[in-house]
């Protein structure tokens, strides 16, 4: 027999270590996975019932209430944030939501955490798992997350974090085809083809019986493919361990730039060039991308050691190759120097340190046979169980089991309100004994309920007592026991329909918040906790999957696509190397979380009069308004409200224009009345002026006679003085 690898061995080691641990559990898991499918009566106590004409009833409660739970909990998708550790990285760390939901998208991730759900109500855990998927995308692979069976998932029995952060080792133990793992790794196809069959992975014994044969816990499928030539069924083990692996923290300080760097990367690093410019004044070392190849240009086109000359046509200096002579540029000679920066490392100018960070190694075997091993670079465990009633063990109580008895009760009284329904409605016949064949009446009145009495009417006549009637607490406690479930599980009454808009309480529980959302206790802070780790997972690999450049698609809640573009290269037009990235999330440390409260309902009423408040109040716009609301054509709304804005607008305009012209016609209207006013005036004045002239003429006119006169007067006054004193 060939001996086995020790990583396969360690990790057989550790799966019966891990499964005996565990057996109670895994039996109490698989249980209460019957009991929700409806096998809620034991073998005993169907053939009691049987026996006393009685039909053992399954008013199954649980599996409707599971699933409520499980809408409500998943009814939309999870919104993700994301943060970058330094401000430096805010940009860039807005895109990791973006990247998520991407990842979500392609991952079907709303089914997947259905399912999870699903596990986690009736099973006790539910769980997770981000991996590579390498063939995706055309070869460039993708980063997905996926909901696995919590009975294959083998955690430490000493792990006591509700996340197993804690645990030293997590085995994932599964039965597969052969050919299924030919398709999941060709490059191991012939291991897988020489691996042989194993029997480590334990069937799961049925403990319930079924009324109806109901299939629930798989079974290995070995026996049905014996005939198969070409097929068979495998083991497949998968191994998760914490490792320290080494890294190399990195700060150059000519740069200004630290690096965080694992030990591939840091011989890459060691052997990438550096420059040491050396001039007559100082000394320069170089070590940024850009200048070091501008350097290296200079000096394979001029040479190493160069001069500068002065150019007598343009008068600028020249560099010339060698060293400056008595007509070059006094202390113009520059030596360039080109050395590996693992030089400046050892000789302490680019400061290093080495340290051990924890990595998750993977270690895969098919059967007996090794596979690979390989390091991813995440700190955390890619499988995050989804615990339910944690009890600081990866071994929690389901809610299924907490309601186990309620649900037992509940059928307990329905077969017995059937078996006296059977007994009230069907007729007791008593004959003499003797008077007529038995059997032949038993087979005429041969219904339900019907019974045949033999009695001796000598003996006395028999008292014939009808059944009891059931009294109504009875069917009250039907109802309260379906109500105990529905509230141990999470769901209140007025989810079940009630779309009202206030707040309801449910036995003084509030469930509702201020925004509409419906709060289903801790549960949704559980799920929400293990969504945020998982997210943290999946940032590591997306920075180790999207090393080059990517454009991811998404699609917005208003249906609008929207691109994000990744690790863009820009690159130099003359030498063509790249010397920056655009949106490079290969360096830096990211956060994501989960948006709380964005899985579950909300109440539309409530949220469409929250958004009308902010409409009203001009924060937001039509278009987030109309989200809200169930109108099928909203994109003809908006259409339509877009033309009716341009008309409004229009018309506004119109209008403006109009009053502006009507307020113009008044302005003219009123400088009209004052030019014609001034016009009057001025023709009055004129008149005037022609009457005072003619005034002021006639007047002179006057004077002038009036001095002709008197000068005539004088004349002859002077005259007649004359001719008296010429008399005397």
């Amino acid at each position: 027999m060939p001996q086995k690898h020790p990583e396969t061995q360690y990790t057989h080691d550790l799966f019966s270590d891990y499964s005996s641990a565990r057996k109670r559990w895994s039996r109490q898991a698989v249980e209460d996975s019957e009991f929700r499918s409806g096998k809620q009566w034991k073998k005993e106590q169907v053939n009691a019932l049987r026996a006393r004409a009685q039909e053992p009833l399954v008013v199954n409660v649980i599996h409707p209430a599971v699933e409520q739970a499980k809408a409500m909990l998943t009814s939309n998708a999870p919104k993700f944030q994301s943060t970058g550790r330094d401000t430096s990285d805010t940009k860039v760390g807005r895109i990791f939501s973006d990247l998520m939901s991407w990842v979500w998208d392609i991952s079907v991730g709303n089914a997947e955490l259905k399912r999870c759900i699903d596990d986690y109500y009736v099973k006790g855990m539910g769980v997770m798992m981000s991996y590579i998927k390498p063939d995706a995308d055309f070869g460039r692979g993708e980063v997905m997350v996926k909901s696995i069976d919590p009975l294959s998932v083998y955690i430490d029995p000493d792990a006591e974090d509700p996340f197993c952060r804690d645990a030293s080792n997590i085995v994932v133990a599964k039965r597969m085809t052969e050919k299924e793992l030919i398709e999941m790794y060709p490059e191991f196809e012939e291991s897988i083809r020489s691996s042989q069959e194993t029997s480590h992975i334990s069937d799961y014994d049925e403990n319930r019986f079924g009324l109806f044969d109901e299939e629930v816990v798989p079974q290995s499928r070995k026996q049905a493919l014996l005939n198969t030539d070409d097929e068979r069924e495998l083991e497949v083990f998968e191994r998760y361990t914490k490792v320290k692996t080494p890294y190399y923290k990195i700060f150059d300080p000519f740069e200004n730039r630290e690096v965080i760097l694992n030990d591939p990367q840091y011989a890459e690093y060691r052997e990438e060039p550096a420059v040491i410019v050396t001039t007559a004044d100082n000394q320069q070392i170089l070590t940024e991308s850009q200048a070091v190849n501008q350097q290296m240009q200079i000096a394979e086109q001029v040479g190493k050691v160069y001069h500068l000359m002065v150019d007598p046509q343009t008068g600028q200096p020249t560099p010339m190759a060698g060293e400056e002579h008595l007509d070059s540029v006094p202390n113009s000679t520059v030596n360039i120097d080109i050395i590996d920066k693992g030089i400046l490392i050892d000789s302490d100018k680019i400061m290093v340190t080495k340290v051990m960070n924890t990595n998750i190694k993977q270690c895969i075997s098919v059967g007996d046979e090794y596979l690979y091993s390989i390091i991813l670079p995440i700190e955390d465990y890619p499988i995050v169980p989804f615990m339910n009633g944690h009890n600081r063990n990866p071994y929690p109580t389901s809610d299924v089991r907490l309601v186990r008895g309620l649900q037992e009760y509940i059928n307990k009284i329905r077969s017995l309100i059937v078996a006296h329904a059977s007994s009230s409605t069907n007729v007791k016949l008593l004959i003499p004994r003797g008077s007529m064949n038995k059997k032949q009446l038993e087979e005429e009145w041969a219904k339900a309920g019907t019974a045949v009495i033999e009695f001796d009417p000598e003996l006395g006549q028999p008292i014939v007592a009808g059944p009891v009637p059931l009294p109504n607490e009875l069917y009250k406690n039907e109802a309260d026991a379906k109500q105990d479930i529905e509230r141990i599980l999470g769901i209140y009454t007025f989810m079940q329909g009630d779309v009202g808009g206030a707040p309801q309480t449910f036995k003084g529980t509030i469930a509702m918040d201020e925004f509409g959302q419906r709060r289903i206790n801790s549960k949704k802070d559980d799920i929400e906790a293990s969504l945020n780790q998982l997210a943290r997972s999946v940032v590591g690999l997306i920075q180790f999957v999207y090393q080059s450049e990517k454009t991811v698609r998404l699609i917005q809640p208003n249906n609008k696509p929207s691109e994000v573009r990744i690790n863009q290269n820009i690159y130099d037009d003359v030498s063509g190397q790249v010397i920056e990235k655009i949106n490079d999330i290969t360096v830096g440390k990211y956060d994501i979380i989960v948006v709380s409260g964005s899985t579950l309902p909300s109440n539309r009423w409530a949220r469409f009069e929250y958004y009308m408040e902010l409409y009203k109040s001009g924060l937001i716009d039509q278009t987030e308004v109309l989200k809200q609301t169930d109108v099928a054509d909203m994109e003809g709304v908006l259409e339509r409200a877009g033309q009716m804005q341009q008309l409004q607008s229009q018309v506004q305009q119109q209008t403006e224009q109009i009053k502006k012209l009507e307020g113009d016609l008044q302005t003219a209207q009123r400088e009209s009345i004052h030019d014609r006013k001034r016009v009057e005036v001025k023709e009055f004045e004129k008149k005037l002026a022609k009457a005072e002239a003619k005034a002021e003429m006639a007047t002179q006119l006057y004077k002038e006679r009036a001095s002709d006169e008197l000068k005539k007067l004088r004349e002859e006054v002077k005259k007649a003085t004359n001719t008296k004193v010429g008399l005397s």
